[in-house]
């Protein structure tokens, strides 16, 4: 899960921004929980209390307390935040350096640059989040999250099928991949005790089957356990109108 902190004064352009970024989020099967803003003191309040976030926009000119102090003050506290800065001037660019800018947005906003910033932020943040890690004969192993289609249990193995068409398998169980998946920024679900799939290769569901389809434009289809069809029907919808959390 992708934590994500929008702070801007101007509560229609906080939200506004919001709303582009879970959207944004949700085409590229990202799971992300986003929070809003209406200050830096704020935001800097929360931190104090333990909150984290991967990615902040934040917005330079705030009155109670500017997003130039706000940064030091998160840059304080936490190192590895990504932060893009928001405004309407390019005049604070200098003084930006200092609190370690990722980006800088200009407002009004260009469409084409947020969605640029924004993967080039989720690529930056992925690293480490972006690859599901076992063991295989004595080895460790590592296959990337975004070219998972789907995992799939047999007879106490766990099979990666991956959008190439490769498989990979170890010994273990397909609950214990679940929960390690939990916290992932990629959304599985679980359609079936066999099968945990990757949300970005759905393509549609009937009454208990979905149809997935992987890059070279192979059509596959799963079958949906019955106790199972509320609860997917129930996330896929969820998702579909943007909230990442839904269950």
């Amino acid at each position: 899960m992708m934590r994500i902190a929008v702070c801007d004064d101007d509560r229609c352009f906080a939200t506004r921004l919001e709303e582009m970024v879970l959207q944004e989020a949700l085409q590229a099967g990202i799971s992300a929980e986003t929070e809003v803003y209406s200050d830096g003191d704020t935001l800097v309040t929360d931190l104090q209390k333990g909150y984290r976030y991967e990615l902040i926009f934040l917005d330079i000119e705030m009155k109670r307390i500017n997003g130039i102090k706000a940064a030091h003050a998160i840059r304080g506290m936490d190192r590895s935040v990504l932060l893009i800065y928001v405004s309407g001037y390019e005049q604070y660019l200098k003084e930006l350096f200092e609190v370690e800018p990722f980006r800088f947005l200009q407002k009004p906003l260009n469409d084409s640059k947020f969605r640029r910033y924004f993967h080039e932020a989720c690529d930056r943040i992925g690293d480490m989040d972006s690859f599901y890690q076992f063991n295989f004969n004595k080895n460790i192993h590592r296959v990337s999250l975004r070219d998972t289609v789907y995992f799939e249990s047999r007879n106490r193995v766990v099979y990666i099928i991956m959008d190439n068409g490769t498989e990979k398998y170890f010994y273990g169980k397909l609950n214990d991949v679940e929960k390690q998946l939990k916290e992932s920024r990629y959304r599985f679900l679980r359609i079936h005790q066999s099968y945990l799939v990757n949300y970005s290769y759905i393509k549609k569901m009937s009454f208990s089957d979905i149809t997935i389809v992987t890059g070279d434009g192979k059509e596959i289809s799963l079958r949906i356990s019955e106790d199972r069809e509320k609860k997917i029907r129930a996330q896929l919808c969820g998702f579909a109108s943007g909230k990442a959390g839904a269950e």
